[in-house]
Formats: C-alpha cells, sequence, structure tokens
C-alpha cells in the first residue's frame, strides 16, 4: 500500500515537474523578447510592479491550496463526500473574499505603493496586475482541491494556460502601448499577468466541470464537520506554511525599495538606480531561478518517503530518506552553481545580448546550490512537524539579507553588486541553521565525503572542462560556445562523479523510475 502511494505521489511530481520545465520555457519565451522591446528601464518598472503583487499573491495563497488539499484528501479517505462539497465551498469563499481584498489594495493603494518602493511610475502597472490576485486566489482553490484527489493534471494544465496567456497577452499588450511610454509598455506586460491569471482559472472550471460527478459523487453521509469548523482547521494549517513562504517575498518588497534608494545615496540618478535595478531583476535573477524552480519538483518527490517512515516510527528509515534527499540536491544544484557563474556573460549574450547584469550574475550563479538545499531542508522539517522551524531561520536569514543589502548596495563601488551577496549569505545562514536542527530532530548523520566532498570534486574537473572548451571555441559565434561548453561539463561532471563512486543506490530509488535505472547503473559497477 505504501509504494502504491509513494508510487502515485511520485507520478503527481512527475507531471508537475514536467508542467514546470514547460512553463519556464514559456516564460523565457515572454520575458527575453520583452527585455529587447522594453528594455532595462521597462523591465526595472515591470519587477517593481510584479514584486508588489507576488508578495499579495503569497500572503494570500501560498499555504491554502496545501490546507485545502490535505483537508479533501482525508475526507475522501474517510468516505466524507458531503464534507468534500463543503471544504470546497468554504474554501472558495474564503479565497473570493481574500482575492477581492488584495485586488482593492494593490488597485487602490497603487499611488501610495508605489512611491513606498521609490517608483512612482510603477503605480499603473500595480493598477494593471491588480485583478490577478483574485483569480489566482480562486485558482489556488480549485488547484489545491484537485489535488486532494490526487489529481495533478489539472494544475498542470492551469499553469501551462497560465504562462502561455501571461506570453501572448503581456507581450502583445507592450507593444501595442510603447508608443505611449516605456512606463506604460511595462504595464501592458504586467497586464498579461491577469490575462494569464484568467486563462488559468477558465481551464480549472472547465475541468471542474468535466469531472464534477466523478469527483463530488452525490452522498448522504451524515458525518459532516460545520463550515466554522472546516474553516478553523483550514487558517489552522494554512498559517505556518503562508508565514513561511511570505517572508522572503516581504524580503523581496523591502530589498526592491532598499535596493534602489541605497544606489540613489550612492551617487546614482533615480533613473540608474532603477536601469540597474531592471538590470538585476530582469536579466540575472530569471536565470538564476531556473535550476531551483526545477530542482522543486525532484525535492517533492522525495519528502513522502520521510514523511511516511517518520509517522510510522520508522526513524533509520526517515534519517536515511533525509540524507538521500541532500545527497540528491547537492548533486544537482553544485554543478548549476558552477556552471550559470562561469559562463555568466556568454549566457547573457545568448539570451539577451546584453551582459550588463554578468557581474551580478556571476556572484548569484553561486546562491543556486544553498537555495536548492534551503528547499529540501525546509521540506523536510516541515514533514516531521516542525513547521514553525524553517519560518523562524528564513526570518533570521531575512534579516541578515537586509542588512548586508544595506551596507554593500550604497558602497558606490560595490553598489548593486552587493545585492547577490547577501543572497549567498541569507540561504547559506539559513541552510546551516536548517541543517542543525535536522540533525537535533532526526539524528541525521552528515557524510562530508558523500554530501560534499565528491560532489565538489566533480564539480571543479567539470569547471575547468567548461573554461577549456569555451575558449576552446570562442571564436564560432555565441550559440556553439555556449551549448558545447554546457554539454561537455555535464559529461565530465557525470564521468568523475561516477569515477569517485558519489551515487548510492538507495539515491537513484528515490527519484521518478528509479529502480529501472538503479538496476542498469548497478549492471554497468556504477553505484556504491
Amino acid at each position: 500500500m505504501q509504494d502504491r502511494k509513494t508510487s502515485s505521489f511520485i507520478s503527481g511530481a512527475a507531471v508537475l515537474m514536467a508542467a514546470n520545465l514547460l512553463v519556464k520555457l514559456i516564460g523565457l519565451a515572454f520575458k527575453v523578447p520583452l527585455t529587447y522591446l522594453i528594455g532595462e528601464d521597462g523591465m526595472g518598472h515591470f519587477s517593481d510592479a510584479y514584486t508588489m503583487y507576488t508578495w499579495m499573491f503569497v500572503l494570500a495563497t501560498a499555504g491554502l491550496p496545501v490546507a485545502v488539499s490535505k483537508m479533501v484528501s482525508e475526507s475522501r479517505a474517510l468516505g466524507r463526500n458531503a464534507e468534500v462539497r463543503r471544504i470546497l465551498k468554504v474554501s472558495l469563499l474564503f479565497l473570493f473574499v481574500l482575492g477581492l481584498v488584495g485586488t482593492g489594495i494593490l488597485f487602490l493603494g497603487a499611488d501610495r505603493l508605489s512611491l513606498l518602493i521609490g517608483n512612482p511610475k510603477a503605480a499603473i502597472g500595480i493598477r494593471a496586475i491588480a485583478p490577478a490576485m483574485l483569480f489566482v486566489a480562486l485558482m489556488s482553490g480549485f488547484r489545491g482541491f484537485f489535488q486532494g484527489q490526487q489529481d495533478m493534471v489539472p494544475t498542470a494544465i492551469s499553469e501551462v494556460a497560465e504562462a502561455l496567456g501571461k506570453l501572448i497577452f503581456g507581450y502583445a499588450l507592450a507593444y501595442l502601448f510603447l508608443s505611449l511610454g516605456v512606463e506604460i509598455g511595462a504595464a501592458g506586460a504586467v497586464a498579461g499577468v491577469s490575462c494569464g491569471a484568467a486563462l488559468g482559472l477558465l481551464s480549472l472550471l472547465v475541468l471542474f466541470l468535466v469531472k464534477k460527478r466523478k469527483l463530488l459523487p452525490a452522498s448522504a453521509d451524515a458525518e459532516c464537520a460545520s463550515g466554522g469548523t472546516l474553516f478553523k482547521k483550514l487558517i489552522t494549517i494554512a498559517i505556518p506554511i503562508t508565514i513561511g513562504a511570505s517572508v522572503f517575498s516581504l524580503t523581496s518588497v523591502i530589498d526592491m525599495a532598499m535596493i534602489k534608494h541605497n544606489l540613489v545615496a550612492a551617487g546614482f540618478s533615480t533613473e540608474e538606480a532603477v536601469r540597474l535595478w531592471g538590470s538585476y531583476s530582469g536579466y540575472a535573477v530569471p536565470i538564476f531561478n531556473m535550476p531551483p524552480t526545477l530542482l522543486t519538483a525532484v525535492s517533492i518527490s522525495l519528502v513522502p518517503a520521510i514523511a511516511s517512515a517518520f509517522v510510522s516510527g520508522n526513524r533509520a528509515h526517515a534519517r536515511g530518506s533525509a540524507e538521500s534527499a541532500i545527497r540528491i540536491t547537492t548533486l544537482f544544484a553544485l554543478p548549476c552553481s558552477a556552471g550559470i557563474s562561469l559562463l555568466a556573460t556568454p549566457i547573457l549574450s545568448l539570451i539577451y545580448n546584453n551582459t550588463n547584469a554578468s557581474s551580478m550574475l556571476t556572484i548569484l550563479g553561486w546562491a543556486i546550490v544553498f537555495v536548492s538545499l534551503v528547499q529540501i531542508t525546509n521540506a523536510t522539517l516541515q514533514s516531521v512537524g516542525k513547521v514553525f522551524v524553517p519560518v523562524i531561520h528564513m526570518v533570521i536569514g531575512g534579516i541578515v539579507k537586509i542588512l548586508i543589502n544595506y551596507f554593500l548596495v550604497s558602497n558606490p563601488t560595490i553598489n548593486i553588486n552587493g545585492a547577490p551577496v547577501g543572497t549567498i549569505v541569507c540561504y547559506a545562514l539559513i541552510l546551516a541553521l536548517n541543517l542543525i536542527a535536522i540533525k537535533k530532530v532526526m539524528g541525521v548523520s552528515y557524510a562530508l565525503g558523500d554530501m560534499l566532498l565528491r560532489p565538489l570534486f566533480s564539480t571543479v574537473i567539470m569547471g575547468g572542462v567548461v573554461l577549456f572548451l569555451y575558449r576552446l571555441t570562442g571564436g564560432f559565434g555565441r550559440l556553439i560556445p555556449v551549448v558545447v561548453s554546457i554539454a561537455g561539463g555535464a559529461i565530465a561532471y557525470a564521468v568523475v562523479l561516477f569515477a569517485v563512486r558519489g551515487i548510492r543506490e538507495e539515491d537513484v530509488r528515490l527519484l521518478p523510475k528509479g529502480e529501472k535505472l538503479a538496476r542498469i547503473l548497478k549492471r554497468a559497477k556504477l553505484l556504491r
């Protein structure tokens, strides 16, 4: 039974991982041409409006889909179909009110919010993105409901529909409105987010109507908690997750305001400060975000093994799963960090034809490994019931990040490059605190050789190969050197990692299709 549940969960995680990859590719297809269209100034206005929305969005919806999913799953397992219906009604009503309030705050408070972040021209963009709050809030309710039914396909479809809507409408509106001014063009791009959210919600509504009879069968069961009880439970589950997710969104908003103010204090004009922020947030950050986003799906597939083992009292298996999760994440994240840092300039040149953010991305790339490991360690602590521990650690890291940014960004010599330094220190600190907490709670043993030395040695060799191949092919345009360097580096990393026996059999088995892959690698004598 447990194997079937794990298999089902992994299948769902694989569906979401594929959707995440497609959404990221669509996002690049939107963001990259957009940078050419509206430039660094426009990307600064776009990022300001989008960051304000993101913070509000996380506060309103981060923990609620998880809470809805958990409640629906539990009631469904108990055969309480009437309760499932009531959970859906209560959650949608609450999310509708929450989304409406969020939309009102963004739309009516746009002028004050834009002044707060030091960019009055961002007000029109904040108003353009305001309706997305309502659409996304309702979307999160339906997504949680479908996930509680162990059906991940509707979530995947809605994510793709949302991304396509943002791409098509956002770029079209930016193009149409650009002649009225760069801030109007940026607002058109931001309005595409609202259009995409509406399209994603529409896709979920259609799927819900098609599947309604199957998902909500008529039931005469008497056991059904009251709406008030269900609402209280919904909030109780959602609050810790929401607090944890909102910490860094709030920090991003504070950073957004601080960075520009501090750049001005360092001697830059307001226009230069907005341009530097646009270069950092619109060029470096999207590339930096790619690996952690994709690695999230891998982490999700590992967490159930930890949670189920811990709940059943099998602490040894829980410890082993946690150790494997950390090892696997490190194996993926370290080469991503090195590759993006070493090839920052050619990657930016290839994608954006703009290398102004090279120094920022070179530094920021090294944060990838820390961000990825924080994701898996946060999830590990939450899976064993320590939901508030990651929150405390993230608050500490967020404060440190703000302090570092405050002192470094205002330094004229360092300026915007202080922001990625703050990110690295912030996540490294959180990771250290998380690892200490996991060891204390679960008794996990961190084998330095497996978790760090072998992957790090393989990454160093990979880095040398990447630099050699890039210099060797440097005269063949922009595409060929990047592709050859990445491909050659990946092959070198894999060869060295297997040569030093850096991968264990139990790690491979935890991955989607891991049993089959483990058999193949074991026959080739490549696993420990």
